[in-house]
């Protein structure tokens, strides 16, 4: 297995980022898409984990009903929620005329508020840009920093983004992916008051993985994935967390064709699960060390600054 150190090292998942930089604009959309565009007709298993007040999503608990989705996730600002939504709309139209319940639903979309940096009355951000970052998704590794949704993110008390790592686990003498996608918005290190705030903070973690779980264990995933920044992040600030894990294993082809089907894969024991747990949790602190790493001095909304933390501090923290 070639190791990138990101997502897309889990095979079949891409990634992309659209960022739109322009004076009190500084925002942008990131879009994980679970499989390529050249696939039809395919469901996956999803499960999530979250804390603090959540209402900046969408789709997402239809797919925890069902435990299975098959859209891409679209990862925007607050304000283009709404757009970002009509886009995965019609991303799935294109796909399949009727109802695409198998190719595009349902459509994933988590808000995260950039107002600190970011205008968000302006909502610049269009209906064919997202399309177009689905679309363009590739899988290489994935850009980090302040690129795409990570643009106009605060986090640490200093410049956030996006930033991501993979790691690799051994079952059964079988090696398997896991990877995280984060985008850090929120939270401190020590405690200490900082004047850049996120206004609405909250923290998200996209979690994939070819290890052949089901809801209940990808739920566990996602729990695992958050606790491992614990040791590091702070959260009593208010910052919301979600963190949503999903594998490409054990995958649901042409429903509409076979009423009944057998999975070929095997689930791990419980007794792997805690490995695969230390795992995540050890990718979620890698990425989000890259994110900050990664991170570029941004000048936004009001003429606000907002620069990256002092690599002195990072070493301290991480």
């Amino acid at each position: 297995m070639i190791m990138k150190n990101s997502i897309t090292n889990v095979p079949g998942v891409q990634a992309g980022h659209f960022t739109l930089a322009d004076g009190d604009i500084q925002t942008g959309v990131t879009a994980i898409l679970p499989y390529p565009l050249s696939v039809r007709n395919r469901k996956l298993f999803i499960g999530s984990f979250a804390n603090g007040n959540w209402n900046e999503w969408t789709g997402l608990h239809v797919a925890q009903d069902f435990g299975t989705f098959s859209s891409p996730i679209v990862l925007c600002n607050a304000t283009t929620i709404g757009i970002a939504y009509d886009a995965l709309i019609s991303f799935g139209h294109e796909r399949e005329q009727d109802l695409p319940i198998d190719n595009a639903w349902p459509p994933i979309v988590i808000g995260i508020d950039d107002g600190y940096l970011n205008d968000l009355r302006q909502r610049r951000v269009t209906h064919g840009e997202i399309l177009q970052t689905i679309k363009e998704a590739s899988a290489g590794a994935v850009a980090c920093g302040s690129i795409g949704i990570g643009r106009g993110l605060c986090a640490l008390g200093a410049k956030g983004g996006v930033g991501d790592a993979s790691r690799s686990v051994k079952i059964g003498g079988q090696e398997y992916a896991l990877g995280v996608l984060i985008a850090a918005n929120g939270g401190t290190l020590d405690l200490k008051p900082s004047p850049i705030v996120s206004i609405t903070p909250s923290l998200i973690l996209i979690v994939a993985t070819d290890l052949p779980l089901l809801p209940e264990q990808l739920h566990q995933l996602a729990e695992a994935a958050l606790r491992g920044l614990d040791t590091i992040v702070h959260f009593d600030d208010g910052t919301q967390q979600l963190a949503l894990a999903f594998s490409t294993s054990n995958t649901i082809d042409g429903a509409f064709e076979r009423r009944f089907q057998l999975f070929k894969a095997r689930i791990p024991g419980t007794e792997k699960l805690a490995e695969i747990g230390s795992a995540a949790g050890a990718c979620s602190r890698a990425a989000l060390r890259r994110a900050l790493e990664k991170a570029e001095t941004v000048v936004g909304r009001q003429g606000r600054q907002v620069a990256p933390l002092h690599r002195d501090k990072l070493e301290n923290f991480f």
